[in-house]
């Protein structure tokens, strides 16, 4: 039984409340703050004075204190004025001071007695924050409005300095499948989510969002990819967005975007692929429809603000040649709601409730040359966050935010062949070409999130402190199951070569049979966090100090799992000649089991210091100079899943299909060829093949930041930042001889067989590969089955980066944002940090281990890349580039028209070319044939252009009609080949669909649009 945590929780946040009452560190990453002084015009500082705040919700008062210092604290994003009053001196007015999220805006406020009325200056506070911990962009409403994208968050991210996103989105042809992506050498599954100061981030498919969103519900942007807050967890991208909301005047927007196939450029198929495809991806429609609306319920007290839009997403996939009789596009409809409430019943208390609903409908998820209609996924499920917020201000220097969320997330992957037994089954052909059905995928991942957090400002002498501190707690249990169609639960395969048959005696006409138990996942991720930290002013110096404790506890629960309808009473075969066997033979069965939950947590807990150094160069404070040491640790995520005995289960056979019906039956089968996730002794036990180190270590980040700043002129900055990071203790998949006794596989275990790779033929292509040895068990060494959880000893990954950027915000009609990336990431193997010496995929091993390797691969050089997979048909990518920029910027020209550029650049992603070797002792390898990075696709250059015209409706709305371009100088780069170019069991033949083209960047596409905004 799970053991209840509530009265602990209560009694932490009571005391929190009580002793500490802070201000909401969540609510930091949603509002900005303005820091000030009051001085006369002779430079002395004015204590007493009156500061009055306007902009966006109700008027603020507060008073300089006796060093003439002001602040305002947690602002919503947006443009206010500040007004200094005090009798005999006069007034000083300062207008468009805009705030950010996460931003720290300084402004001093002269009074002047010999002047009657009031000293007004309309200037924004300079671009350049001294408070500022850390690297990443924030991307205001105006650089959203005008800068041309696909208009979702991936998009958005790939801006970023230091960030790679694994597709190319033009026009928004990929904005109906979330994307992956790595930021600075953090693991993927180190990147979190936040809306509105609520962690939403999806803790199954650890590091991505739940849902997907309405793009015109944004105000802004803010993204951290390092730096010293201890509010950050983990060293991976921190993406936080932050909606709109009502503000005493009525405003609203509503829009109709277009993107007409018919305007896209000729989706040419390459000479070379003419005999496989008959089409590539392209654009068939896009449309993005909404409207939102907000304003006062009761002025300066309570506000209102509301959304709604859809997004149909139509695309052509690649097709097979010939072009096959039916086909459709893949359509995705994606629609959102959100509906927020401001309040502010006291001066000295806001409360926020706020409601988001995210529903997704897809036909045709990772449809692709190898995964026909039928083997599509259909994907439905709404996701929805619920927010609740109150924030107490206590005298003018003490906050307190408490915050209550919920997040109802899952969704549901269906074959569109159909579910259950009788559908057909799933087969492959021996081109590799799924058909018929594929399995179904259903998961529920529910969250609930308490938060409490805290500033206080304090003045020591010469120093200023702003000391932060809180807790939070989030529960995150997850649930899913995956199914396979037909009555036997299991597959056909004839994709690996006549080799494989013949060398066990059996006809060159025979399959791979693989029969499944029914893999379920249940289990349970509780968070508990507290941080303090301290930001301190003196003179020219900034210092930020924190120290974080993460307290993070995850475990199996309880599930029952059905048999296998073939294997659910054993069957005795003898085994192939590579599989070791007592005897000769072994005993498959798959049984249904009662498991009723693991007894212990894992637990990853631990402190992370923080520390950063800021020093302002000169009087005029123009350049920054910044250092910083922190340290991060990972989520534990779905760590646990994998030690589940009612997991991935299966057997695989060689076999006779002889009806030819694609549908497993027991008499078919005839050698036992590989088994995974079950215990060949004893197939009922409910103890798990793989176990959990429970004392392993958190795996963690160390970072060092060295940067500088300097303001150009009031609205224009440049800087740069170098940063070093070392990944340890990294979790991965070990095996050991005997279970439990740690008697793990090492090198000394394996034996040299042959090389592999060399020179390939076909699909239009001869290609010179590197070539790569193959290692298998030595004679006598049992095939590994039981294995652990656990850190890789002895490796470490190091990122050196470094990161240039220029930023003119929108001032005298023109804008920019550049950002240029050098990024080096690799990777250390040092003794017993692998057992195979087989060169693997980059991410074999670390995720879910491989039974040929025995765990991970070794180091096989070069860039570490880790493999996109899990959204959408992208396996052939692999997330690297050495070097990557983006520029953005738009200029407001004559008669209102407004023009809008953005360009993507980055390096080519590595071409991993792979060699399927069978027949090896110990099971079937995948083998990397060079190191990371050896070849490359091209670099890739996108340029997307908009030209928009406000006009004026009366005195009230404003319509701006508008045209963007995507892809505008028609690239048509090849972004993905098949790089599983050989089948190997003694000899390499070329695979089937080897060195294919399965994806090219989408041809130049147009978006026509209307937008009123009152």
């Amino acid at each position: 039984m799970r053991r209840e945590a509530v009265p602990i929780r209560a009694a932490i946040m009571a005391t929190l409340l009580i002793a500490l009452i802070a201000v909401s560190a969540s609510a930091q990453y949603q509002a900005g703050n303005i820091f000030g002084k009051t001085t006369a015009k002779d430079g002395s500082l004015l204590p007493g004075v009156t500061v009055t705040l306007t902009g966006v919700g109700a008027p603020q008062i507060t008073t300089s204190d006796s060093k003439g210092e002001f602040r305002f604290i947690n602002l919503s994003p947006g443009t206010y004025s500040l007004k200094a009053d005090l009798s005999g001196m006069g007034s000083a007015i300062r207008n468009n001071v805009g705030i950010n999220a996460g931003s720290n805006a300084s402004v001093d406020l002269m009074l002047n007695p010999a002047v009657s009325e009031a000293i007004t200056v309309s200037a924004e506070a300079p671009l350049l924050d001294v408070r500022k911990s850390g690297t990443g962009s924030t991307i205001d409403h105006v650089t959203l409005e005008n800068v041309p994208t696909a208009r979702d968050p991936w998009m958005i991210l790939q801006s970023t300095p230091g960030v790679l996103v694994d597709r190319i989105n033009v026009g928004g042809t990929q904005s109906g499948q979330q994307s992956v992506y790595i930021s600075k050498g953090a693991p993927r599954t180190d990147g979190t989510w936040n809306v509105d100061g609520v962690n939403i981030t999806d803790m199954g498919a650890t590091g991505s969002s739940p849902t997907y969103y309405d793009f015109d519900t944004f105000e802004e942007f803010q993204i951290t990819t390092g730096g010293s807050d201890p509010r950050i967890q983990t060293a991976g991208v921190q993406m936080n967005m932050v909606t709109k909301r009502g503000t005493n005047d009525y405003s609203g927007s509503g829009r109709y975007l277009y993107v007409p196939g018919s305007t896209s450029a000729e989706a040419t198929v390459p000479a070379e692929a003419t005999p496989y495809l008959s089409l590539t991806n392209k654009v068939n429609y896009v449309r993005d429809y909404g409207g939102e609306v907000g304003g006062p319920v009761l002025k300066d007290r309570l506000w209102l603000w509301v959304a709604r839009g859809d997004q149909k997403i139509s695309t052509w996939q690649s097709l097979a040649a010939p072009r096959p009789t039916f086909f459709i596009p893949d359509d995705t409809v994606l629609r959102n709601k959100n509906a927020k409430i401001n309040a502010q019943l006291f001066t000295s208390n806001s409360f926020v409730a706020s409601y988001t609903l995210g529903d997704k409908f897809r036909n045709a998820r990772d449809l692709s040359p190898s995964r026909p209609i039928e083997t599509a996924y259909t994907q439905t499920g709404p996701t929805k966050v619920y927010k609740l917020e109150d924030t107490q201000l206590v005298g003018n220097k003490l906050y307190v935010t408490a915050m209550w969320s919920k997040v109802q997330g899952g969704f549901g992957l269906f074959a569109n062949g159909g579910q259950g037994p009788s559908a057909p089954s799933l087969w492959f052909d021996a081109a590799n070409v799924a058909h018929d059905s594929y399995s179904t995928y259903q998961t529920i991942r529910p969250q609930k999130q308490y938060r409490l957090d805290g500033s206080y400002f304090a003045d020591i002498a010469n120093m200023s402190h702003e000391l932060k501190f809180g807790y939070g707690y989030r529960d995150t249990p997850v649930s899913s199951a995956t199914t396979y169609p037909g009555p036997a639960s299991g597959t056909w395969d004839y994709s690996f070569g006549q080799a494989l048959c013949t060398s066990n005696g059996l006809t060159a006409d025979c399959g791979v049979a693989t029969l499944y138990r029914p893999p379920l996942a249940n289990y349970s991720g509780e968070y508990n966090e507290f941080y303090v930290g301290d930001t301190v002013m003196l003179g020219n110096f900034t210092i930020q100090g924190g120290l974080r404790y993460d307290d993070q506890k995850s475990r199996i629960l309880a599930m029952d799992v059905q048999p296998n309808p073939i294997l659910a009473t054993a069957l005795t075969l003898p085994c192939i000649t590579s599989l070791s066997c007592t005897g000769g033979s072994l005993s498959t069965q798959l049984p249904g089991l009662a498991y009723p939950g693991q007894s212990e947590d894992l637990n990853y807990k631990g402190f992370s210091p923080r520390l950063g150094l800021t020093y302002a160069l000169g009087a005029d404070k123009k350049t920054l100079l910044r250092a910083a040491y922190n340290r991060y640790m990972s989520q534990i995520g779905s760590t646990v899943s994998g030690s589940s005995p009612v997991g991935n289960s299966q057997f695989t056979f060689l076999g006779l299909d002889s009806n030819n019906d694609h549908t497993v039956q027991k008499s078919e089968l005839v050698k036992v060829r590989s088994f995974t996730g079950i215990n060949t002794a004893a197939p009922s036990s409910i103890t798990s093949t793989r176990r959990i180190d429970y004392d392993m270590n958190p795996p963690t980040t160390d970072e060092i930041m060295i940067g500088a700043e300097h303001e150009l002129w009031n609205d224009f900055s440049v800087g740069a930042t170098f940063t070093h990071r070392i990944n340890n203790d990294l979790p991965v998949v070990r095996y050991e001889k005997t279970q439990g006794a740690g008697d793990f596989y090492t090198t000394a275990d394996y034996e040299f067989v042959r090389n592999v790779g060399g020179n390939f033929s076909g699909n239009g292509n001869t290609v010179a590969t590197g070539t790569a040895g193959v290692w298998q068990l030595k004679s006598g060494i049992p095939t590994p089955q039981f294995s652990v959880i656990t850190n890789r000893a002895n490796y470490k990954q190091t990122y050196n980066g470094i990161e240039a950027t220029a930023t003119k915000r929108m001032a005298h009609d023109w804008m920019l944002r550049v950002n240029l990336s050098w990024n080096d990431y690799t990777e250390d193997c040092g003794t017993n940090s692998f057992a195979n010496p087989t060169p693997g995929l980059p991410s074999t091993g670390i995720v879910n281990g491989q039974a040929a390797y025995a765990g991970a691969p070794a180091c096989i050089g070069g860039q570490v890349s880790p493999q996109s997979a899990g959204s959408g048909a992208f396996g052939n990518v692999f997330l690297g580039s050495k070097w990557n920029g983006n520029i953005s910027g738009v200029y407001t020209a004559p008669f209102g028209i407004n023009l809008g550029a953005n360009l993507l650049v980055r390096q080519g992603f590595a071409n991993v070319l792979r060699d399927t070797v069978s027949g090896l002792r110990g099971g079937t390898a995948t083998v990397a044939l060079e190191e990371v990075g050896t070849r490359r696709f091209d670099n890739v250059y996108q340029l997307d252009l908009r030209v928009a015209k406000d006009i004026r409706m009366f005195n009230m709305a404003t319509l701006t009609v508008s045209a963007d371009i995507f892809n505008a100088t028609n690239q048509r780069t090849i972004l993905q080949r098949n790089g599983a170019i050989f089948n190997n069991s003694g000899t390499d033949v070329a695979a089937p669909q080897g060195y294919r083209i399965t994806e090219i960047q989408a041809p130049r596409v147009f978006r026509i649009g209307g937008k009123v905004t009152f």
